[in-house]
């Protein structure tokens, strides 16, 4: 098995998660649901979240012991199987508020198995390859995920104007495919591996750990993993707010804007994948990330402030607002998210569950935050969505001056 295959392989299995989740985000409207309002779409966004975060810090690191190539295979068929269940339980009009509730309990303690399984085996195969640009490529299966779920949802809804359970019919079986895929075909790491470590300039300047395995409290004390996970938590709950929220943003806004709401939001994520792959690529080139992350931040701000405060209800400055928005919030994000977890546990030889321990810590506290913002964004209302998300962006931006002024001084006592 090449590199090419895992790095496909997982690319595919993470994006299924993502389509799924964006999904279940578009269909939630069209749902046959009793009183079935914007804070109780919150309360299941909450509850996802929640779930997932949870499962973060405790059923990833102990599924990333055993078999990874398990790990993601089982959890995209236990999600196909629970979108089969929710599209029976919609067809024949069974679903109601608590069911849907419980699914996105269960929706989330499943899926929290996944990433980190998947950061492992990438780290497997590329940890000393340009891990920079190649997570910045493999990342953007969050943004191909978002934009095939939203596809998805457009051409079942508004297109064929088919039953809303249909495009959860459909994601079940694309999620079950690419679970028989990951089974078959996966390898979780070279046969040829061998058990050294490479130090890297990017990586941070601390002693080598040969012996010392890392747990869920332990992966707190590695220097640089606190100050990336407390960044990772505010651009997640941006990401999530974006997510989650900006169609019903721009539903307010007036029926023009609204008919464009789904495409306007692609572009987010378009550009999240381009800025991922270019801070990546940077980074590898200069051996600096953090001194990338700190101006890119700001030019999003920018971005948002125009959205609040300057445009009308002409339709392309938002195309091009939220691509930009994508593009310098997408890179430290999708960096943070993969590269970053890879670099700081070079150290840690011997335990081969490092990266996915470290990679959980991380995205749990992302994904915490932004299951809080859950229950704060319907209740500021949609005309602040911006005013909020920028607000949160600067909190990212004072954390990636810390990291800037850190990396400053490495550069310095390395020389």
């Amino acid at each position: 098995m090449g590199k090419k295959t895992v790095l496909i392989l997982t690319f595919i299995s993470y994006a299924q998660m993502h389509a799924a989740r964006t999904l279940w985000s578009y269909m939630q409207k069209y749902l046959t649901i009793e009183d079935y309002n914007k804070n109780k779409m919150g309360q299941a966004y909450l509850t996802f979240l929640l779930t997932y975060g949870i499962g973060m810090n405790t059923i990833g690191p102990m599924c990333c012991k055993n078999s990874l190539k398990h790990s993601i295979g089982i959890s995209c068929m236990a999600v196909g199987m629970l979108f089969a269940i929710l599209g029976i339980l919609q067809e024949f009009q069974l679903l109601t508020f608590p069911l849907v509730i419980i699914l996105m309990a269960i929706n989330g303690l499943i899926q929290s198995a996944c990433y980190p399984a998947c950061v492992n085996v990438l780290g497997n195969w590329f940890k000393n390859h340009k891990v920079g640009l190649m997570m910045g490529l493999w990342s953007g299966c969050v943004n191909a995920g978002d934009i095939y779920g939203l596809i998805i949802g457009d051409v079942v809804i508004q297109r064929l104007e088919m039953p809303v359970y249909w495009g959860f019919y459909f994601m079940s079986g694309c999620l079950i495919v690419a679970s028989v895929a990951t089974l078959s075909f996966l390898q979780s790491e070279p046969r040829n591996q061998i058990q050294g470590i490479n130090e890297s300039e990017s990586a941070p300047l601390i002693l080598k750990q040969k012996n010392k395995n890392l747990n869920i409290l332990s992966a707190w004390l590695v220097p640089g993993v606190a100050i990336y996970a407390v960044g990772y938590a505010c651009l997640k709950g941006t990401f999530y707010g974006f997510l989650d929220w900006l169609p019903f943003y721009f539903q307010q806004k007036g029926e023009k804007l609204e008919n464009h709401s789904s495409y306007i939001s692609q572009m987010f994520d378009v550009g999240c994948y381009v800025g991922g792959i270019f801070l990546g690529y940077l980074g590898d080139k200069y051996k600096r990330r953090a001194c990338y992350f700190v101006p890119s931040l700001l030019l999003a701000m920018c971005s948002m402030l125009v959205i609040r405060f300057c445009l009308d209800l002409i339709v392309w400055p938002y195309y091009l607002c939220i691509l930009a928005i994508g593009i310098f919030q997408g890179g430290p994000y999708n960096n943070i998210s993969g590269v970053i977890s890879i670099e700081l546990t070079k150290q840690f030889e011997n335990d081969k569950a490092a990266i996915s321990t470290v990679s959980s810590l991380i995205e749990s506290t992302g994904t915490l935050t932004a299951a809080m913002f859950q229950v704060i964004i319907p209740r500021i209302g949609d005309e602040h969505l911006f005013t909020f998300l920028c607000l949160i962006t600067l909190l990212a931006e004072l954390v990636c001056c810390v990291l800037l002024f850190r990396e400053i001084k490495t550069k310095k006592r390395s020389k």
